[in-house]
């Protein structure tokens, strides 16, 4: 009788044991810690900033004050290796925050960015020849369609483009044509993401 009243527990533990070891499942079956081969093109601007939270060293900007240098990156395909950008005053502009620092391989998309020389505290000034620089927010980042997001979010973003009434924009034709200006004074103060960086990381 004793061993009858144990099978039941013993087979509760081993199946708990075993939901614990499968891939991406943590406790209460949450989903692990990101993984770089789980990690998708998001495509959409809506509540961006919610699935990519500020940092402390994010510090306020002005976009129309980009009149200093200017950068031309020609990107022939998404994604292109920016892990993150910001909105300035007012929600308009896009700076550049967090760029991948390696290239895998040849023709490597996410390494775009770095074989570019793209830094962070670049505003985004023209997509595809369109003057964006004081745009909405949300508005750049759907016309760059560059969001690398983990596929957690999937669910996320569609009830956000809902929320919103939609894309504010369609994606900008790819090679996509992007020049970066910067702020005279401006101080940025990011992280500067080194070759050993692995979106585990994070």
């Amino acid at each position: 009788m004793a061993v009858a009243q144990r099978r039941p527990i013993l087979a509760l533990c081993l199946a708990g044991t075993v939901l614990c070891l499968l891939p991406g499942q943590g406790f209460v079956g949450s989903p692990a810690g990101r993984l770089s081969n789980s990690r998708v093109v998001a495509r959409v601007g809506a509540e961006y900033q919610e699935r990519q939270s500020p940092r402390d060293a994010d510090l306020p900007f002005d976009a129309a004050a980009a009149t200093g240098d200017t950068v031309d990156v020609s990107f022939k395909k998404r994604p292109f290796g920016i892990l993150r950008y910001t909105p300035g005053n007012g929600g308009k502009g896009a700076m550049v925050q967090e760029v991948i620092g390696k290239s895998r391989y040849p023709g490597d998309p996410q390494g775009q960015g770095f074989a570019a020389g793209v830094k962070g505290g670049w505003v985004v000034k023209t997509i595809n020849g369109q003057d964006v620089q004081t745009e909405d927010f949300n508005t750049v980042m759907d016309l760059l369609d560059d969001e690398v997001a983990d596929p957690r979010f999937s669910k996320s973003v569609a009830l956000a483009i809902e929320k919103q009434g939609g894309r504010k924009a369609q994606p900008a034709e790819a090679p996509i044509a992007i020049t970066y200006a910067t702020i005279p004074g401006y101080e940025w103060k990011g992280e500067v993401l080194g070759a050993d960086w692995e979106p585990a990381h994070r």
